[in-house]
């Protein structure tokens, strides 16, 4: 999983905005409507990084697919390995805003 984190993470132009909602996501599932407005990112935005992770099996989506209503968390798999993203996020992550860190 390390190599396709840090494509997806440090690789890629999206690599941040993906790097915000995955800390947003570790603190507590939520829609894609929830996440762009902490983030301040456009829905639209967040739904294609949303995809993407979900395409890389990242984060996983319960209830209607891909609605609105739609709740996202971390995939398992992201959770056994979730020690590779700190490490990404210690070489990296000095760099992004930390809005990404839900508050209460």
């Amino acid at each position: 999983m390390n190599k396709r984190l840090w494509h997806l993470v440090a690789g890629t132009r999206g690599g941040v905005n993906r790097a915000k909602i995955i800390w947003f996501l570790k603190e507590r599932p939520s829609n894609a409507n929830a996440i762009a407005a902490h983030l301040r990112l456009d829905y639209k935005t967040v739904r294609h990084h949303l995809d993407v992770l979900r395409d890389n099996n990242v984060v996983m989506a319960a209830g209607s697919g891909n609605g609105y209503g739609t709740m996202y968390s971390l995939s398992p798999r992201l959770q056994v390995h979730f020690e590779e993203f700190l490490e990404i996020w210690s070489r990296f992550g000095a760099n992004i805003d930390r809005r990404a860190v839900p508050h209460g």
